[in-house]
């Protein structure tokens, strides 16, 4: 017990002793003598062995060193010798560097944690700073030990590594620490995603015909991974089937009817899987009713004609058919009645009835009928028809009692007018001269006459004639009057001359103004001459146009020739076409295909190389130039330049020549 005390307290004074030589190796900035100053820990106050002359422990030391493994356990920071306050503060950190790592708008990566401590003597002030957005620090500053928390802020990043750097530095003329972070941004997994095929369902059953047929949901995964679907529905009528799987597959849906109501009713298939978004599949189911046998309906319930003997028919009437029960109305129509007639004899469900009473050769008097509607499934319909028939007595009315035409000798026709005839028997129609025409002559009941005059046939002034309808003894006239005007011409003036140079401008048009009380037509007997218009009636003007392309140098002339009513005025035209005074030349050339081009400079002269000022400039890249006003007899010379838009102009083209004969 003795000898295990002895040992305790030498290893205790050895611990102390090597907690001061431990630590200068722990602190770097620390000399050994440091542990011999005036504090008074008690690892400070044990006696410090000397190093050899190789720099090294004593043996008995390294041997006592080896034979306590848990010796790193006992030398911690805390049990340092002080460093005296003279010795300026060194900032120390727990890690070199740090990493990060997440994936693309995900959630940002855990924090992790950076100490800062004071590997020196005095107060350590410090601060830290980051140079990327993505990185934030806090706290970035403290006094003496403290920890920072690194946040890696990653959702807006796209993939990708990125580096940082955190500064460590105080004031008392500390050394910056620098420490390296780097943040590795994975794409973002691509989930599984629901598609269905169709979107939606639709199920339509009538009461009393059992179950509509099931219907299939496709289901496909359009994203990655594995897609574990399951399908539900939130109505009793609706069933599924299967009801879960996974990859691509297929749902039977079936509606039940059930004790269902006739009426609508909605569902929705949810097909939902871990890790992608539910899809909705709308579901309709309709009830309807069990089928109503159809039925006739008639509108109006009986029909009644009205005529007069010998006179015209009746208007026809419209009987208007209708399904009033259910299902499909398909119907026949007949009657019993020779002078009745109907159209069509036949329709489904809705429908009109043309009803046609001809009274023929009917005695005056009431005639009955009956027509008879029938249609699979539907009770028959009888419709009652009377036709009464009264005695025609004689009557005629005219309409209007007079008829007045205008015309100009040798001119079109007036326009045919009208007699209307309101009559309850045959009629005939009869007139008085040759130069009126009726149309018809004859009729039954009420009708209308067209009276059409030639003025050919009529004599210039005031013609008179009566167009007479008889109907059953009775007389009716109408008068008429044609009145025909004189025809009469004048073409002013009598001549036009125009003068043109050969290859030059066209001369302007000139006008000649007529004079005339009927219609006329304008014809000229010349290429190079163009009337406009050459038609029309009463005055007017002609305009007169000359393209001296079509005419010959020197002389040329035409007649305007003008008709009306059976009168021809004519008008000369002289067109006298000079030799040209002067011509033109076109350029072309190859564009230039700098990007600062400006345009270009034409040069002309009459001697070859002899060039002054340009004749023209030409902005932008146009490769083209009329030169005009070139005399004949002459040659001229042409080169072209091209200038950019800082006015530097490059040299001469290629020459080109033109001889003006």
């Amino acid at each position: 017990m003795r000898q295990n005390a002895q040992r305790l307290l030498f290893l205790a004074a050895g611990i102390a002793t090597l907690l001061a030589i431990l630590e200068p190796m722990t602190c770097c900035t620390q000399s050994a003598s440091a542990a011999t100053d005036g504090n008074t820990d008690t690892a400070a106050a044990a006696p410090q062995p000397s190093l050899n002359q190789t720099g090294r422990l004593p043996a008995p030391m390294l041997r006592l060193m080896s034979e306590m493994p848990t010796l790193k356990q006992l030398v911690t920071p805390s049990r340092a010798t002080p460093t005296p306050a003279s010795t300026p503060p060194a900032i120390g950190v727990s890690s070199t560097s740090f990493s990060f790592s997440a994936q693309q708008g995900e959630a940002n990566p855990p924090t992790r944690i950076l100490t800062v401590t004071n590997r020196g003597g005095g107060t350590l002030n410090w601060n830290a700073t980051a140079n990327a957005s993505w990185l934030t620090l806090s706290p970035a500053s403290g006094t003496g030990e403290g920890t920072i928390t690194l946040t890696a802020t990653t959702r807006s990043l796209n993939t990708g590594t990125y580096n940082a750097k955190i500064t460590v530095n105080a004031t008392g003329g500390a050394a910056t620490v620098t420490i390296p972070v780097n943040l590795t941004v994975a794409p973002a997994p691509i989930p599984p995603a629901i598609s269905t095929s169709p979107t939606t369902f639709s199920f339509t059953v009538q009461r009393g015909n059992g179950n509509p047929a099931a219907q299939i949901l496709n289901i496909r995964n359009t994203g990655a991974g594995t897609l574990t679907w399951t399908a539900s529905d939130n109505a009793a009528w609706l069933a599924l089937s299967p009801a879960s799987g996974t990859g691509n597959g297929a749902v039977t849906v079936s509606a039940a009817i059930g004790s269902l109501a006739v009426g609508t009713y909605n569902g929705i298939i949810t097909i939902s899987a871990p890790g992608a978004k539910s899809v909705s599949v709308p579901v309709t189911f309709t009830v309807t009713a069990a089928p109503v046998p159809p039925a006739i309906g008639t509108s109006p319930a009986s029909l009644s004609f009205t005529a007069q003997h010998s006179g015209g028919n009746p208007a026809a009437q419209t009987l208007n058919i209708s399904n009033t029960g259910g299902g499909t109305l398909t119907w026949t129509a007949s009657d019993n009645a020779a002078w009745l007639a109907l159209s069509p004899a036949s329709g489904t469900n809705n429908g009109t009835i043309t009803v046609t009473a001809a009274t023929g050769s009917l005695a005056a008097g009431t005639h009955n009928a009956i027509i008879a509607l029938g249609a699979t499934g539907a009770a028959n319909v009888q419709v009652p028809v009377t036709f009464t028939i009264a005695p025609a007595p004689t009557s005629i009315t005219l309409s209007p009692s007079s008829l007045t035409y205008t015309g100009v000798q040798g001119s079109s026709t007036p326009a045919s007018q009208s007699v209307t005839v309101t009559s309850n028997g045959n009629w005939t129609a009869t007139d008085n001269a040759t130069w009126l025409t009726l149309s018809p002559t004859s009729g039954s009941g009420n009708a209308t006459i067209s009276a059409r005059v030639n003025l050919e046939s009529a004599s210039v002034g005031t013609n008179k004639a009566t167009i007479t309808v008889t109907a059953g003894g009775t007389t009716r006239a109408v008068e008429v009057t044609l009145t025909v005007a004189a025809a009469s011409l004048t073409v002013t003036p009598g001549s036009l001359a125009f003068t043109a140079t050969q290859g030059g401008a066209n001369p302007s048009a000139q006008t000649i103004t007529l004079s005339s009380t009927g219609t006329w037509t304008a014809s000229d007997n010349a290429s190079w001459l163009s009337l406009s218009p050459m038609s029309g009636s009463n005055n007017g003007k002609i305009t007169a146009s000359v393209n001296t392309a079509n005419a010959n140098p020197g002389n040329n002339s035409a007649t305007i020739t003008v008709t009306s009513g059976g009168m021809t005025k004519s008008a000369t035209v002289t067109l006298t076409l000079n030799a040209p005074s002067s011509s033109s030349a076109t350029l072309t050339w190859n564009a230039n295909t700098e990007s600062d081009l400006a345009g270009y400079k034409v040069y002309r002269a009459t001697a070859s190389g002899v060039y002054g000022a340009p004749i023209a400039t030409v902005l932008g890249n146009v490769t083209t130039y009329q030169a005009i006003g070139l005399q004949f007899g002459t040659t001229y010379f042409f080169v072209v330049t091209a200038f950019d838009i800082a006015g530097n102009e490059s040299a001469y083209s290629n020459e080109v020549s033109k001889s003006i004969f």
